[in-house]
C-alpha cells in the first residue's frame, strides 16, 4: 500500500514549505488534458497545475489546525451519512460510479495569505467599504464545479457564535454575499510558503449589491451587506487565518480534482468548541479512493 501512496503520477517533485512547521505539501508536474469540444476547447476539465499531495506528517490524530493547506476534507459524520448501507470505505472506492451525492461532506481547508487590499480601503474610507475580503491559497481551478465560501468546520473567526451556527450540515452552510475567485495580481506580502510559492492565489470578495452584472465592479454596492448573520466574521479575517471552501460539485472533485489525498476528519464527540480531528485518511487508486495504509 505504500508504495502505492508513493508511486503518484509524477515527473518533477517540487516542495514547497506549508504554514506549520514540520509539515508541507508535495506538488507533482503532470498535466493531463480532457478530450477537445468543436471550437477546440476542453469540454472536460483540464489539470494546469501540480497534483496536489501530502507528506506523511498528516496522520491520525492530527487536529483541523495542524493540517497543510491547501487540502481536501471529508466530514466523516457526514459522509457516512450519505454513504448509507454501502459504507463509505466502499462508496468511494466506487467514486466514479456517482451513486453517492456527497454535497455538504467534502471541503478545501485554505488558508488566509493576504489582505492588504482590504485593509488599505478599510484605512481609508472605514470597514465595510472593501469588495475585496482578503486572497487564499487555493484558485478556482483546483476545484472543478467551482465552489463557495461556507461558514466552516471550526469557526472561531469572531467568539463561538458562528462554531455552534457551523454544526453539522451548518458548516457547508454559504457565508452570504461572497465569491470565490481567482486572483492574477501578487502582493508582496504574500509569504512563498503559504502562497504555493507565490505562484498563484484565490480571492474571496463581495457580491455586488446593485446593477450591473459584473460581481467584481469595486463601488460601494458591493460592499459588506451588513447583515450580521452568515458573513459578517468574513470581514475580520487575518493573514493565517484558516476557512473552508465548499465544493459546487462534490462528486466532480473527488473524481478528478489535483488533490491525491483525502482526510477524514471527525467533529461528533469532540469537545464543543474543539477543533475537529483526523480520523481517517484516503489516496486516490484506479479512479476511486483507497486507505491509505
Amino acid at each position: 500500500m505504500d508504495s502505492l501512496f508513493s508511486t503518484t503520477v509524477a515527473t518533477v517533485l517540487i516542495l514547497s514549505l506549508a504554514p506549520q512547521a514540520d509539515s508541507f505539501l508535495l506538488h507533482t508536474n503532470a498535466p493531463t488534458f480532457g478530450a477537445m469540444n468543436r471550437e477546440g476547447r476542453p469540454s472536460t476539465w483540464q489539470l494546469h497545475f501540480e497534483p496536489i499531495q501530502v507528506s506523511e506528517n498528516v496522520r491520525e490524530g492530527c487536529i483541523l489546525r495542524d493540517l497543510p493547506t491547501p487540502c481536501l476534507l471529508l466530514e466523516m459524520s457526514l459522509a457516512e451519512s450519505a454513504a448509507g448501507d454501502i459504507g463509505l470505505d466502499t462508496a468511494l472506492r466506487r467514486i466514479r460510479d456517482g451513486d453517492i451525492n456527497f454535497d455538504g461532506s467534502v471541503f478545501v481547508h485554505t488558508t488566509v495569505i493576504d489582505t492588504s487590499e482590504r485593509d488599505q480601503i478599510t484605512k481609508t474610507l472605514g470597514s465595510g467599504k472593501s469588495s475585496i475580503i482578503c486572497k487564499i491559497d487555493t484558485t478556482p481551478d483546483q476545484i472543478p464545479g467551482g465552489a463557495y465560501l461556507g461558514i466552516g468546520l471550526a469557526n472561531h473567526h469572531v467568539g463561538g457564535y458562528y462554531w455552534a451556527r457551523g454544526m453539522g450540515m451548518g458548516a457547508s452552510l454559504p457565508a452570504h454575499g461572497i465569491e470565490f475567485g481567482s486572483s492574477s495580481s501578487s502582493s508582496s506580502s504574500i509569504s512563498n510558503d503559504t502562497a504555493n510559492n507565490g505562484s498563484q492565489s484565490g480571492q474571496l470578495f463581495w457580491r455586488k449589491r446593485g446593477p450591473g452584472s459584473d460581481a467584481r465592479e469595486t463601488t460601494e454596492e458591493s460592499s459588506n451587506s451588513n447583515d450580521g448573520k452568515r458573513s459578517e466574521w468574513a470581514d475580520f479575517l487575518s493573514v493565517g487565518d484558516r476557512v473552508e471552501l465548499v465544493p459546487n460539485n462534490a462528486t466532480a472533485v473527488l473524481r478528478n480534482s489535483p488533490y491525491q489525498v483525502l482526510i477524514g476528519v471527525r467533529r461528533q464527540g469532540r469537545p464543543l468548541g474543539a477543533d475537529p480531528i483526523v480520523e481517517q485518511i484516503w489516496q486516490r487508486y484506479d479512479g476511486g479512493w483507497i486507505p491509505k495504509g
